[in-house]
């Protein structure tokens, strides 16, 4: 398992052709943030351009560069669609208990890189409580509201 920033930067790799389609920018969850569905891949040159690839076009996460089987799709809508299905943008949101005590900021989650599934929140709470105290890291909620700007957190009953 990999927290999803660790891979920022990684290099995508075209299996097939040994082509270097771009590098890794950010990684898209399904609209309930239970698993990742997609990578956003951002290639160089003078005309940076961003693609899409589905996670199931994932050949193999390595310890420095992302395996691939196509070139992936172009972007469409914000956060983008994947196979015609909404996804979710979670870092940066506010993570809330279902009754109402923030919990975090997200600041990355943890995935399993053979089946996607996100197994992990690393949450922010600051700067300074950060400093002194560490970012917690909060494990498999069991379910969650996904909001446009703070996912919440259900209790076992709710």
């Amino acid at each position: 398992m990999k927290f999803s920033r660790e891979m920022t930067g990684f290099a995508v790799i075209h299996l097939p052709s040994g082509r270097e389609v771009g590098k890794v920018r950010e990684w898209l969850l399904d609209e309930h943030c239970e698993t990742v569905v997609a990578l956003l891949v951002e290639g160089g040159g003078w005309l940076p351009q961003r693609r899409l690839i589905p996670f199931a076009e994932i050949a193999k996460i390595g310890t420095d560069a992302v395996l691939v089987d196509g070139t992936g799709l172009h972007l469409t809508g914000d956060p983008p669609l994947v196979g015609g299905r909404a996804t979710c943008r979670a870092l940066g949101k506010r993570m809330l208990s279902a009754g109402g005590e923030e919990l975090g900021i997200v600041e990355d989650f943890l995935f399993e890189e053979e089946t996607g599934r996100v197994t992990g929140w690393r949450l922010s709470s600051g700067l300074i409580d950060d400093l002194l105290q560490g970012r917690p890291v909060l494990e498999d909620p069991l379910q969650m509201i996904v909001g446009e700007d703070t996912l919440i957190v259900c209790d076992e009953e709710g």
